[in-house]
């Protein structure tokens, strides 16, 4: 049976994840859908190929992944806030921030964030995911609406500026999402960011599968480690 969907753009919320889904036939956005669980929302589209904001290869043994050190570049100065340090692959397994801290300087004689910490779940999720056969792909919001505009965007995405900056950038994409078909269930931890994050990684997915994205990623010999990759 043909999937009515096989483009999948997903960012995270506090409770679960925004999915903006559609087709690759038609290029078209059809349905925006919030899930409370990674698996159960990607179990019924097996063959979609998947972009989705949050780490999938952690580094062992190294503290900068290159994909985020050339993601901040990307970005440019006022931009590079958004991408985050994500933590080492063992430093994940800890049970509390004062031991993942401990091990994360243990290791690479450096702390781990807070922000890192408070996304362990949902990186975690991911993690058990990337190891089946999903076309996942890491991917980043505000890198795909730069590559959009092909110029640094004006303002920050949480702003009302960078809110309506954002969705012209859609618009002209021809994504709308007052024009798709929103199952949000009335979910009052879903943020309009994250619903326009989500729409730009469906473009992604898109241009994936068209051959026309950009891979951020280390170059060379990595020895295992530093595998990260960004798509945009």
């Amino acid at each position: 049976m043909t999937r009515a969907f096989d483009l999948i753009g997903i960012d995270g919320t506090s409770s679960g994840w925004v999915a903006s889904m559609g087709s690759s036939k038609n290029k078209c956005l059809s349905t925006i859908i919030f899930s409370e669980n990674l698996d159960s929302l990607l179990s019924e589209y097996p063959d979609s190929v998947v972009v989705i904001d949050m780490p999938i290869k952690l580094n062992k043994r190294k503290y900068l992944r290159q994909c985020d050190v050339l993601a901040k570049r990307y970005l440019g100065k006022n931009f590079q806030s958004s991408i985050f340090i994500p933590p080492l692959e063992k430093v994940l397994k800890c049970a509390t921030y004062s031991e993942a801290n401990m091990l994360s300087r243990q290791i690479v004689g450096k702390g781990l964030s807070k922000q890192s910490w408070h996304l362990k779940n949902k990186i975690s999720e991911v993690q058990g995911l990337s190891k089946l056969s999903i076309k996942m792909y890491e991917g980043h919001p505000e890198c795909s609406f730069k590559m959009i505009k092909s110029e640094p965007l004006k303002a920050k995405k949480k702003s009302v500026l960078g809110i309506f900056e954002r969705l012209d950038l859609l618009k002209k994409e021809g994504l709308d999402p007052l024009s798709t078909s929103l199952k949000l269930e009335n979910n009052s931890t879903i943020k309009i960011d994250d619903i326009l994050d989500s729409m730009v990684l469906f473009l992604t997915a898109l241009r994936i599968v068209e051959g026309n994205h950009l891979c951020l990623e280390k170059t060379g010999v990595s020895n295992g480690d530093d595998t990260g990759k960004i798509f945009i």
